[in-house]
């Protein structure tokens, strides 16, 4: 067996294709030309080629998102997928190698992300659970507030895809300071938030999204993006009727949260409201009168992996001043491995080579659930992901990771 590693050519944009609508089960005879799809360039894949035949497929978007509010460049892992009959060959491993090593090498992102159909695939690799998803479905007959939760106040009116830097302009701010949140690209906008492009949103074709803005005084304060479909055979389980998809809510004052659960409780026709992508601090738990109501479940969302330690924990703020000292394994990224000192302070922060004695000593793994803030590193220590030295200062590495929002992202790739 000949293997060979590189990114397809052109002429090959048929054969990359086909893999993951094979292995993701929408495989259609079409030509990609003559389908609506993401498009992905050569020069963001890496493919795995078996004899001359491409068996797995591998690319990754140059993102920005934000990393406890500040920016931080990510590779984007998707299109991640081996034919059937050249599975169990190690050929992932073998890309994964190639691209952790080249990213490293030419100093390209220090980070990498990914949505998982199989977390554990990756987590072989050194990624990590950096984020979890709740899902709700509600009842709109359930949708009430607490008794000390006050009105809203403000307005709703329909908008029209017209106004998408409207859109843009309030994610931008609701965004700003969270954690896990991308910048989005046109495609995201259309697709995802507006439902017209190739990246829609949902069972099936849902349509084009109805928009709705929340102002307060005459300002925009927060919108929803959502579908509307009548199902005789409900997706969810659920009995037959009409379900809203909420694609995307954004709110930028406390008010506008509570104004969208009161404008979707109008929905006297649906049987489910369904939020198919919330982070963990949403603030429905504590505002509704009956959250269980919100029939909420839970999953493993935006996995992560540090490529280069030294260049990836500095991008984010910390939450307190102070220097930590510790030790990471990596097999996958030897360059990784070793003693590190982070020191944080009002200037940032700076990840340096040290020969002083760890606090904790960790997988690459468990660092980067610290460093997303998806894990504190007391409970990691509790969990057995870390080993704390017996004077570990827990107090202080839990004030210095933690972030001002749960790790998130909304947005598929």
């Amino acid at each position: 067996m000949a293997l060979e590693i590189r990114p397809y050519r052109e002429e090959e944009t048929e054969a990359f294709f086909r893999v993951p609508s094979i292995v993701f089960g929408n495989y259609t005879a079409e030509p990609v030309s003559e389908r609506r799809g993401v498009q992905v360039p050569p020069e963001w894949s890496l493919c795995a080629f078996e004899d001359g035949v491409l068996a797995t497929t591998y690319a990754a978007y140059p993102f920005m998102m934000r990393l406890n509010g500040a920016k931080a460049p990510a590779a984007g892992v998707t299109f991640v997928g081996t034919l059937p009959w050249f599975r169990r060959r190690g050929h992932l491993r073998k890309i994964m190698e190639h691209d952790l090593r080249r990213r490293y090498e030419q100093r390209m992102e220090p980070l990498a992300v990914l949505l998982a159909s199989i977390a554990g695939i990756y987590q072989r690799y050194g990624y990590a659970v950096c984020s979890t998803n709740q899902r709700f479905t509600i009842d709109p007959k359930w949708i009430n507030m607490a008794p000390s939760v006050p009105p809203a106040g403000g307005t709703w009116r329909e908008a029209s895809k017209d106004e998408l830097p409207l859109l843009q302009g309030l994610y931008r701010e609701f965004s700003g300071p969270r954690n896990g949140y991308l910048h989005r690209a046109p495609l995201i906008w259309e697709g995802q938030v507006l439902g017209i492009g190739p990246q829609t949103f949902g069972p099936g074709d849902l349509g084009p999204s109805l928009i709705a803005v929340y102002e307060e005084g005459g300002e925009a304060r927060g919108y929803l993006t959502y579908a509307a479909r009548h199902f005789e055979t409900a997706p969810d389980g659920g009995p037959p009727g009409q379900r809203i998809f909420v694609r995307d809510f954004v709110w930028t004052t406390p008010a506008a949260y509570r104004a969208a659960w009161d404008f979707l409780k109008t929905f006297d026709l649906a049987s489910r409201i369904l939020f198919m992508h919330q982070p963990m601090d949403d603030p429905a738990f504590d505002l509704l009168l009956d959250p269980r109501e919100l029939r909420a479940t839970l999953g493993d969302w935006l996995l992560g992996r540090i490529i280069d330690v030294e260049r990836a924990l500095p991008l984010r703020p910390y939450g307190q001043e102070g220097r930590v000292t510790f030790e990471v394994r990596d097999e996958m990224c030897p360059w990784n491995a070793g003693r590190w000192a982070l020191e944080a302070g009002p200037e940032g922060a700076a990840a340096s080579r040290t020969k002083d004695a760890p606090q904790l000593t960790l997988d690459v793994s468990a660092l980067a659930q610290l460093l997303f803030g998806q894990v504190s590193p007391t409970n990691a220590v509790r969990a057995g992901r870390a080993e704390a030295a017996a004077a570990a200062p827990l107090e202080l590495w839990d004030a210095m990771w933690r972030t001002e929002y749960a790790p998130f992202c909304p947005d598929g790739f």
